[in-house]
């Protein structure tokens, strides 16, 4: 890793040989930060292609929850309509009760 000393050095060394502006140019289009630290053209090319494949289970998995709302209301829809003859006998069974006593 460079350091500050060193671009120091290298500033200095190419002023003698290309002059002060051109040294000046050259320093400002070096990153201030290792090359290592530099994203590459086949880097972003890789993260792009691993952002699709998440947006595209970001997809199936929207799919998956709409598949299991529909599922879960019709299965609402099936315990509203058991329940119903349900609460109407045990309403008879009640008046009935009452009749009794």
């Amino acid at each position: 890793m460079l350091s500050d000393h060193d671009r120091h050095e290298l500033r200095i060394a190419l002023e003698h040989q290309l002059g002060k502006r051109p040294t000046s140019t050259l320093m400002e289009l070096l990153p201030p930060v290792g090359w290592t630290d530099v994203a590459r053209q086949s880097d972003l090319v890789a993260i792009r292609g691993e952002i699709a494949g998440v947006r595209g289970e970001i997809v199936a998995i929207r799919g998956e929850i709409a598949e299991l709302r529909a599922e879960l209301k019709g299965q609402v829809t099936r315990m509203v309509a058991a329940n119903i003859p349900i609460v109407f006998a045990t309403a008879g069974l009640v008046l009935a009760a009452a009749r009794l006593t």
